[in-house]
Order: C-alpha cells, then sequence, then structure tokens
C-alpha cells in the first residue's frame, strides 16, 4: 500500500518537525554574565538563560559545575572552593537567569567559575571569568 502527501502538506509537516525539534534542542542558553557589584563587595550577577517554554522551574537545575569540570578548565581548587550561590529565577514571561552571588565580599579582582545548567533534555555549562573593578574613589 502506497501512502501518498500532497508538496505543501509535507512542507508544513517538515517545517513543524524543525521547529519542534529546535525548539527542544535550544530550550536553554547560557548567555554572557551581568555583574552588578565591585571589587570588596558580596558578588551579584546575572546570567540570562532565555525562555523556560515547555520547562517548569522546578525542571532546571542550576549550579556551579563539579571540581572535575572546573580543573578541566584549569581553574584550580583554591577558586572552586570560593563560596558562590547559584539561584534559578523566572520572571513573569517565562524568562528565566541565574542569579550569581556570594555572602562574603570578593577580595581578589578576577573571579573564574563554571557555571552548570541541567534540564531534561540537556545540559550546558560554561566558564565565566570576571574582572571585578575596584570601587570609585
Amino acid at each position: 500500500m502506497f501512502f501518498s502527501i500532497s508538496r505543501p502538506v509535507l512542507r508544513r509537516l517538515v517545517f513543524l518537525a524543525f521547529a519542534l525539534g529546535a525548539n527542544a534542542a535550544m530550550a536553554l542558553s547560557v548567555g554572557e554574565i551581568v555583574v552588578r557589584s565591585r571589587l570588596g563587595e558580596p558578588l551579584r550577577a546575572s546570567v540570562p538563560l532565555g525562555r523556560l517554554g515547555s520547562l517548569s522551574e522546578s525542571e532546571v537545575q542550576v549550579s556551579r559545575a563539579s571540581e572535575e569540570v572546573h580543573n578541566s578548565y584549569g581553574i584550580d581548587h583554591a577558586t572552586y572552593a570560593s563560596p558562590l550561590a547559584f539561584k534559578l529565577q523566572v520572571d513573569g514571561n517565562g524568562v528565566a537567569s541565574v542569579l550569581v552571588s556570594s555572602e562574603q565580599p570578593i577580595g581578589e579582582p578576577y573571579l573564574d567559575f563554571v557555571l552548570e545548567v541541567r534540564w531534561p533534555a540537556g545540559r550546558s555549562v560554561k566558564r565565566f571569568t570576571l574582572l571585578l573593578d575596584p570601587p570609585p574613589r
């Protein structure tokens, strides 16, 4: 038995398949960090992730990558040990970002870390190197 589909219908089906596949593959993308603090202050920064789409907040996990991942990027243990907190934030439009913070002031002008974002269909890691400006005098 032969099954026949007209070209316009076939085009729509192919377009729909690509659109759905692209949406699943590009569910989240780790953007560039925006730093809102200076040297000698607790760290306050955010990293945009984009729209959650069909994902719920509970399906997205944000954290510092493991020590092994940091080592693979050439980041030493002392840097890895600096206490940073990572929190997922989602606005009313479903746009997500990661808030990166510290309780203690950051005393070094350079800060290196690798962010890990996980969701059911994927995982992304990205290295960040921050240069913290001294406060104005």
